[in-house]
């Protein structure tokens, strides 16, 4: 069943609960209650256009009707003490974008950390064998083995980068990074 983004993560109807709940609730026989206790918070907790509106601009949406017709809430409404406000909210957002930012910065650097002691080093000493990664260029379908060798580690060049020869000894054209091989076991 491919599952709508808006339907409420409970509702196992979601799909057709935002069409036509009668039918959703009409469906089971079975806990029924909890059918209709999921598509009332499912129908309860959508989003209008007024609360996307007062997040992101600070207040709600004036519908048409309340601009021909003055209303309280638009006969309160005090221009200079909106800018205040929001002139004010402009300098609470800078403040909660650093806290944000330090906190993000603080995630990853505990998941740097965390991933940091689980990886452990690899290295090959001299005399090793290893299996090559498959250059794109040599590469025909996915049927193809993705590794090629076994090539013997000549001379480890700088730390991750090692020059290889072949088993007759032909030593390969350049030196490779350590995320093209791999150990090969005999």
């Amino acid at each position: 069943m491919v599952r709508n983004p808006n339907t409420y993560p409970g509702n196992a109807d979601g799909i057709y609960s935002d069409r036509m709940p009668i039918r959703t609730i009409g469906k089971s026989d079975r806990g029924m209650v909890q059918r209709v206790e999921n598509t009332i918070k499912f129908h309860g907790s959508r989003k209008s256009a007024s609360e996307r509106a007062n997040r992101i601009y600070g207040t709600e949406a004036i519908i048409s009707a309340e601009i021909g017709e003055e209303t309280q809430r638009v006969a309160r409404y005090d221009a200079v003490k909106n800018q205040e406000e929001r002139a004010f909210d402009l300098t609470v957002i800078k403040e909660k974008r650093d806290v944000a930012y330090t906190r993000i910065l603080h995630h990853k650097g505990l998941m740097m950390r965390s991933h940091d002691r689980k990886v452990r080093a690899r290295c090959f000493q001299v005399g090793d064998l290893v299996l090559k990664k498959v250059e794109v260029s040599k590469y025909v379908g996915k049927l193809d083995p993705g590794w090629e060798g076994p090539f013997k580690v000549v001379k480890a060049k700088k730390p991750g980068t090692y020059k290889l020869q072949d088993m007759e000894a032909k030593n390969l054209p350049r030196p490779l990074n350590i995320h093209n091989l791999k150990k090969f076991y005999a």
